[in-house]
């Protein structure tokens, strides 16, 4: 692979500035506890003895995501990719499992104390996939960046849990998705099909969408299904095109550059 130019090198410095911009913002900010509301959601009807069914039940697409991720993970055109971002796609995928179950537990029975465990993994989905987004493009050729940004993450959560300041943890997810798409936009890929981490963001920012009008898509569709069910099918989805990207891409030739 080509070395990194002095743009692109540029570019990666401003973009690490901002990634310690972001961290000491968590650090010096005031503290934001988490609302109490943001348990109540709309669907709570239980079916099968299962409580919360909608909210329960859709997890299960964050399952088969991260599945078919690993069982992917073997495939040509995945293994011709190097180590550092082939691992942190490996880990997303293993967030997204554990995001499966963390997320059914939790809205389970609704609670700071369960929300804690679909947190956690949760930060091991969007700290790996930042992390595999800039090992693709600036050659990453240790782990440790993975380590250290998978570490911040769930630090931010364990920090919530016992502090009550949930910034951090805000603070590390939203910045995660800004850093990664400046990435897209800064940095060169050498790898292609990565359009179709367009379709990937906007089922995100739809998902983003359907969880703040949970009652209200609730409402508008009779009761049939809610803004948050919604929401776990969308999130799950993005991660369904980002898993396409990686089986059909190729390294780019001089003409296709």
């Amino acid at each position: 692979m080509a070395a990194i130019t002095n743009p692109v090198r540029g570019r990666a410095y401003a973009l690490a500035g901002l990634g310690v911009v972001l961290f000491i913002l968590a650090c010096v900010l005031p503290p934001f506890a988490q609302p109490q509301g943001y348990h109540d959601f709309a669907d709570k009807r239980g079916w099968l003895g299962i409580p919360n069914y909608g909210d329960v039940a859709s997890n299960v697409m964050f399952l088969v995501a991260g599945l078919a991720g690993l069982f992917s993970m073997r495939k040509p055109a995945i293994q011709a990719m190097e180590s550092a971002p082939r691992h942190a796609y490996a880990l997303m995928f293993v967030g997204l499992i554990f995001t499966a179950f963390g997320s059914g537990y939790y809205h389970w029975a609704p609670s700071d104390e369960r929300l804690v465990w679909d947190r956690l993994p949760m930060t091991v989905v969007f700290m790996p996939l930042l992390a595999a987004t800039y090992a693709e493009r600036l050659r990453w050729r240790s782990d440790l960046p993975l380590i250290v940004l998978t570490l911040l993450g769930i630090g931010s959560v364990v920090y919530w849990k016992f502090s009550g300041n949930l910034l951090p943890y805000l603070i590390a997810q939203g910045g995660a998705i800004l850093l990664i798409l400046l990435a897209l936009a800064m940095l060169p890929t050498p790898w292609t099909e990565r359009r179709q981490l367009f379709p990937a963001l906007l089922s995100y920012a739809l998902a983003f969408v359907c969880e703040k009008l949970d009652w209200q898509i609730f409402r508008l569709t009779g009761g049939i299904i809610s803004g948050h069910t919604i929401k776990h099918l969308a999130a799950a989805a993005a991660f369904f095109f980002i898993l396409r990207m990686l089986q059909r891409q190729q390294l780019k030739t001089e003409s296709n550059r």
